[in-house]
């Protein structure tokens, strides 16, 4: 479906992206990984059509995407940046969009009950929190029928309910034989449904592979603690504060500037930042999985290795959740734990 071959990219006389060869085909959900600055967003853009590559070519169906307008019609991106109108509501960016691509009306509900939105379909775009502006980003993208999904990033300023809403969404759309392409700097999320994985690194594939999604590839008897003294951690959730046990909580995260206590069956807002909950809980048994991660190694269940520098933590609980491993902090549990 989606071909690239022999694909260069050179700004200011530096080569910055070099593809031999990529290929995405129908019902095929490609994860490309890897870390700041390897090239994942030019790829996407590369791929969109909006970048016009400097060599090589990119191929849907055998119509260049470059060259031919039908072509690049048939690919939907979803960038880093939501492109939305803030002054507009949900309903008429979406609607604006309809009639530039002259698509059914009935399009624009459908889009907005596909992401949950219809009940915020009037409201203005400035006062849509970042997770719902996503949303409506992503469901942009699904408007046309598109044949080839590029998600950039797609996660990024997303609560976990959002995130598990696009899973289910991407997974549908490669059931319904759409070729999608997304990017992500770990497989914490996308790991457990994405068919293959592509690392990207310094504009290179480094490794390629087909994926089993959620497959445990290396796992790990956490570490028995001793018992310790029981410790209180408040947050709030509504309009409760709420006292929590370190041990019942799996992990802590921090996003748009907030910290989040999860347990088995909960969320809830802490006013401590990761560094001062990181700073409380020395000893009992929390480990800094990533610059964004705070997890209970009680909770563990396996460590899992996609890629050369990519790691993930698969918890005990019954979402599996998945936290991201960085490189240095997957060193530092090998000693802590002895695998």
């Amino acid at each position: 479906m989606l071909q690239v071959r022999r694909l260069e990219k050179s700004i200011a006389g530096r080569n910055v992206l070099s593809i031999e060869q990529l290929d995405i085909e129908a019902g095929q959900i490609v994860a490309v990984v890897g870390p700041i600055g390897s090239g994942k967003s030019l790829l996407i853009r590369i791929l969109a059509g909006i970048v016009v590559p400097s060599g090589g070519m990119v191929t849907l169906d055998g119509q260049d995407i470059h060259r031919v307008a039908e072509a690049r019609g048939r690919i939907a991106p979803l960038f880093e940046e939501d492109l939305l109108y803030e002054r507009f509501s949900a309903r008429h960016n979406l609607d604006f969009f309809r009639r530039l691509h002259k698509l059914a009306a009935s399009r624009v509900d459908e889009a907005l009950a596909s992401v949950g939105l219809s009940d915020q379909a009037d409201t203005l775009v400035a006062k849509l929190t970042p997770s719902a502006q996503r949303r409506l980003a992503f469901a942009r993208t699904l408007m046309g029928h598109p044949v080839v999904l590029l998600l950039d990033l797609p996660t990024l300023h997303a609560d976990m309910d959002t995130q598990s809403l696009f899973a289910r969404l991407i997974s549908q759309a490669a059931a319904d034989r759409m070729a999608v392409l997304l990017t992500i700097e770990d497989l914490a999320w996308a790991g457990k449904f994405c068919t293959h994985v592509v690392e990207l690194d310094n504009g290179r594939i480094v490794s390629s592979r087909s994926h089993e999604a959620g497959a445990d590839t290396a796992q790990s008897e956490p570490v028995e603690p001793e018992r310790l003294i029981p410790y209180k951690v408040p947050a709030r959730k509504e309009d409760r504060i709420m006292l929590f046990d370190p041990g019942d909580i799996l992990y802590a995260t921090s996003r748009d500037g907030r910290t989040f206590l999860h347990t088995a069956t909960e969320e809830a807002t802490t006013n401590l930042t990761l560094q001062e909950l990181e700073n409380r809980l020395v000893g009992r048994g929390f480990f800094k999985a990533h610059r964004a991660y705070l997890v209970n190694l009680q909770h563990i269940r396996a460590v899992i290795q996609y890629t050369r520098n990519s790691y993930t933590l698969l918890l005990n609980d019954a979402q599996e959740t998945m936290i991201p491993l960085s490189k240095q902090s997957e060193k530092e549990l090998q000693v802590l734990l002895g695998y």
